[in-house]
């Protein structure tokens, strides 16, 4: 079973202008319902706000591009729909606040979040130790948990990072569609059945590339 990268595009003949979006004026991130107090692993308990403007000479695509520190994708309601067929971790739908040429269009942040690091097989999965310039593969290793993994990275200097050469789940894993790596990397990851249904779709906004560390 093959999974791919999910990310959004900068491709300007689909996009319009880089970057796409930026923060509604009126939007205050430091609001207590800021998407600055939501986070990967669990819901709020408040009706989060997330509004953004997309640029005038941007192009309003079914995934938007997002502000930094945002946790989910901003999609309209085709590529919800879409979605809503596929398997799916606990997620739910916010509302959106998103203006386009002075006219509110409607759509959704997609917040997602699953247990996923409760399927990984820490036995068999293998990290790189790497400097960054030049780059270098220094060490290869495992891990016997998530918090090793973190304790490891905050030790590290500018220098070096750590990237996964090769992520193993185990068998208990859900098979979900779609899934983020939040607490080991950033990234989101699509199966290869919804892969394709987007790439026969008519939506724009995204791509994907082949993730061939994950192993299941």
């Amino acid at each position: 079973m093959k999974y791919y990268t999910f990310f959004n595009t900068d491709e300007l003949n689909v996009i319009g202008e880089y970057p796409q979006i930026e923060k509604s004026e009126k939007y205050n991130l430091s609001s207590p319902y800021s998407y600055w107090n939501v986070f990967w692993n669990k819901f709020p308990e408040f009706e989060p706000i997330y509004s953004v403007k997309i640029r005038n000479n941007a192009v309003a695509t079914n995934l938007l591009h997002y502000l930094p520190g945002f946790k989910g994708l901003t999609i309209d309601n085709e590529l919800k729909d879409l979605l809503c067929k596929f398997k799916l971790p606990p997620h739910r739908f916010y509302p959106a606040e998103v203006v386009h040429h002075n006219k509110q269009l409607k759509y959704y942040w997609f917040h997602f979040i699953d247990s996923f690091i409760n399927y990984v097989d820490f036995e068999k999965t293998t990290f790189e130790l790497f400097q960054k310039w030049p780059f270098t593969i220094l060490k290869e290793f495992n891990f016997s948990s998530v918090d090793q993994l973190h304790k490891l990275e905050g030790e590290l200097n500018f220098e070096k990072d750590i990237q996964i050469k090769q992520l193993v789940l185990l068998d208990t894993f859900p098979k979900y569609d779609i899934l983020s790596l939040s607490n080991i990397t950033p990234l989101i990851l699509i199966s290869e059945e919804l892969k394709k249904t987007l790439e026969e779709s008519k939506l724009q906004g995204f791509d994907f590339k082949e993730y061939k560390q994950l192993i299941i």
